[in-house]
């Protein structure tokens, strides 16, 4: 086995793995989104309602603030959404640029030969 082709195939693996971590992130990503946007909203916001008591209830600030961190956790599985899809596409380009030297291409006519038909 030549040097040159042992590392078309570990550039290749390396592309693969990068793109299956990248995979992975968009699954974690997905499996986030989906608890959070499943859940009641007591639940994702974080409060607790004590019955007709109205004493008890949060607080317009508490609320509030439970609803800023909620708006954060949305725009982080944004951005981590975008991270994945990019990390993915690095493996794809990766993986396909390694194994640019296996594919066959066809010869490179010279300068004084007539264009092909």
């Amino acid at each position: 086995m030549s040097s040159t082709s042992r590392g078309d195939v570990i550039g290749r693996m390396i592309g693969l793995l990068v793109f299956l971590l990248g995979v992975c992130l968009l699954v974690l990503v997905f499996y986030v989104a989906f608890d959070l946007f499943t859940a009641s909203p007591t639940k994702a916001l974080g409060l607790q309602f004590n019955g007709n008591d109205p004493r008890h209830d949060p607080s317009f600030a508490k609320i509030a603030v439970q609803l800023a961190w909620v708006l954060f956790r949305i725009a982080t599985l944004a951005v981590m959404s975008v991270a994945g899809s990019l990390i993915s596409n690095k493996g794809i380009n990766l993986y396909f640029s390694a194994s640019q030297g296996r594919m066959p291409s066809a010869p490179n006519p010279g300068p004084g030969s007539p264009p092909a038909q």
